[in-house]
């Protein structure tokens, strides 16, 4: 029981349906899932330590608000990580892996993003995934787990901009047509230049004049 509680609860915190700055109330969740404090307060503890969750004094725990500094550093390890493992998808990709990544840049072109910007979300993790699955690093996987936690806060933020939302899709079917033509420097590029302009249009979504 406890694990699907904490499963739900990360879920929900990773999907948006609870928003940064919500607070977890022990108590309400206690009645709400039939369970007792202690097991709670272990489930608090560990979604705080996936980074999902912040202890305020106060309040108790809270959803993580991600600051401008923390989208910066996201994406520069992001940056890191995932145009690396672009290129190394590019290098080590099988049939099935191609297959695969036309079948979800088919999906992503479907998408109409002023209607449903989760979806391009949906359908941009996946790609995200499949390369870094077929990168074959163990140690890129590890470091992106660590930041995939963080970088759901921030999608949650970027699904509520349909410009940032539609300059992702227009970068995801580029990087799939990198891959596809084999071109593993193009295929890095394409990847670290969609990271850093997501990081740009998301400061300025917040920040308005940052960069004037």
């Amino acid at each position: 029981m406890k694990n699907t509680v904490y499963k739900e609860l990360k879920t929900k915190i990773m999907s948006g349906k609870l928003l940064p700055g919500s607070s977890l109330v022990e108590r309400e969740i206690s009645d709400e899932y039939s369970i007792s404090r202690t097991p709670v307060r272990e489930i608090l503890w560990r979604l705080a330590s996936d980074g999902l969750l912040e202890q305020e004094p106060s309040k108790g725990y809270i959803v993580r608000k991600v600051s401008l500094e923390e989208i910066f550093n996201i994406f520069q390890s992001r940056e890191g990580i995932e145009g690396i493992a672009a290129r190394l998808a590019c290098l080590k990709g099988d049939a099935k892996f191609f297959s695969k990544i036309n079948e979800i840049g088919k999906k992503i072109k479907e998408v109409d993003i002023e209607k449903n910007t989760q979806e391009g979300v949906f359908f941009g993790r996946k790609l995200h995934d499949v390369i870094i699955y077929t990168a074959s690093n163990p140690f890129l996987s590890q470091f992106y787990n660590k930041l995939r936690n963080l970088s759901s806060l921030t999608r949650n933020i970027t699904q509520r901009s349909i410009l940032i939302e539609k300059k992702s899709q227009e970068s995801h079917l580029t990087i799939i047509n990198a891959l596809e033509e084999r071109d593993e420097e193009k295929s890095e590029y394409c990847m670290r230049e969609h990271l850093r302009t997501t990081c740009r249009l998301m400061a300025d979504y917040f920040y308005p004049n940052l960069f004037k």
